[in-house]
């Protein structure tokens, strides 16, 4: 007998430290964890000879009652710890910060409850709140592939909101993509089940394995503007007749040719061996959009900011001109840390374009970027306009935010 209660006190030990050693508890849980240890310590200490055997059994019920219960609160406690991410393979994630792959690469986001997302090339997207069993995503642009662990015990509840749609998950397996240049969404799921709403849809659609759902919320009659956003494979940007200059690349293909092909990064270099100022001035809106895009996703803001100054000038009050006011506001917001002038670039695109396609982003983004100037009562303002529009908007938590202070 005194072997096995040996080897109950051994176990008991073992519970008593792993509880201590739980690196996710905070203080709180941690004190009264060592209160209930200490208490049922003396409970069960060895007692006189005189009572040995009358608390032999109540002893061998409270081993099993807290050996129970420790593996009971051990489960509990895996289950409602933080939630993490990494980017890569070593970068730790930090929750509101842009996520954007490299030209020419993918990102992978890897979640420590065992869900994926993959960024493709030319994606962009934030995660906003991180919790166990749930989260939400902002996707900006561009494609990402997703894998939702489902949880065994509790309920799973991922969303993905992509300009005016939302994507609820419970535990699946799908690609979505979004451009918000002509509000186009597309998804495909491969395993269970999602329910996409908002947008120009009337009620939530649910989109099971082996179904898609593509969606466009545009007016059929009206044009599709290309952001510049996000480089969207099927774009196809029109050729300009008698262009005094081309530009022409080693193999002869001029940048106009190499950006109409969807090949940003080697227009951008073919109009950069030849006279860059030269180019910007005879490209189109859209070319102008383009070479400031391939030359923002490739770090290089000289040559963007150049393009869209050059967009500004040459085609004022025209919506691509508007567009380039939005993303002159993303890079001083983005590469440059200048708020104040991001809030009057984002302030300008929608004095220019007020009801147009980056309304709500630009809203949301002109609140961000005064209230990082320091301008609070600008940033509450818009924060009151923003929920007004947009309720359940993309910014609504960080607008709840700023008017809860």
């Amino acid at each position: 007998m005194e072997r096995r209660e040996g080897s109950l006190d051994r176990i008991g030990e073992r519970v008593r430290q792993a509880l201590l050693a739980d690196p996710y508890a905070n203080e709180e849980i941690r004190l009264g964890r060592t209160e209930f240890l200490e208490e049922v310590g003396r409970r069960n200490a060895v007692p006189s000879r005189r009572s040995l055997a009358r608390s032999r059994g109540a002893r061998w019920l409270g081993l099993a009652f807290v050996t129970s219960l420790a593996a009971s609160a051990a489960g509990l406690w895996i289950w409602t710890r933080p939630v993490s991410f990494q980017v890569g393979e070593a970068r730790p994630g930090q929750l509101g910060d842009v996520i954007e792959p490299l030209v020419g690469t993918s990102t992978p986001l890897h979640f420590s409850e065992g869900s994926t997302v993959v960024l493709h090339d030319g994606a962009r997207m934030r995660v906003l709140s991180l919790e166990t069993g749930a989260a939400r995503v902002l996707v900006e642009s561009g494609v990402i592939d997703a894998t939702i662990a489902h949880r065994k015990t509790g309920k799973t509840r991922w969303d993905f909101e992509a300009g005016p749609f939302r994507v609820t998950v419970t535990g699946t397996k799908f690609q979505m993509a979004y451009y918000p240049g002509d509000q186009s969404f597309r998804l495909a799921t491969e395993e269970g089940q999602v329910v996409v709403s908002g947008g120009c849809q009337k009620t939530p659609k649910t989109v099971s394995a082996g179904e898609k759902l593509e969606l466009s919320c545009l007016p059929k009659e009206a044009p599709s503007p290309w952001t510049g956003v996000e480089s969207k494979p099927e774009v196809s940007l029109p050729a300009v007749e008698a262009a005094p200059f081309s530009g022409r690349a080693p193999r002869g293909e001029s940048w106009r040719e190499l950006l109409a092909a969807g090949r940003l990064s080697e227009g951008l270099h073919a109009a950069e061996r030849g006279n860059f100022e030269r180019v910007c001035q005879a490209a189109t809106t859209k070319e102008l959009l383009a070479l400031a895009d391939a030359a923002r996703l490739s770090g290089r803001n000289g040559p963007a900011f150049a393009a869209l100054r050059t967009l500004r000038r040459r085609f004022p009050g025209s919506m691509d001109g508007a567009t380039a006011a939005f993303m002159l506001g993303r890079m001083a917001f983005e590469r440059q840390h200048a708020y104040v002038e991001a809030a009057t670039w984002f302030e300008t695109y929608l004095k220019e374009q007020p009801a147009g396609p980056l309304m709500g982003d630009s809203f949301g983004r002109l609140m961000e970027a005064r209230l990082r100037s320091g301008d609070r009562s600008g940033a509450r303002a818009n924060a009151e306009q923003y929920l007004r529009r947009f309720p359940e908007g993309p910014y609504a938590s960080e607008a709840r935010g700023i008017l809860s202070r």
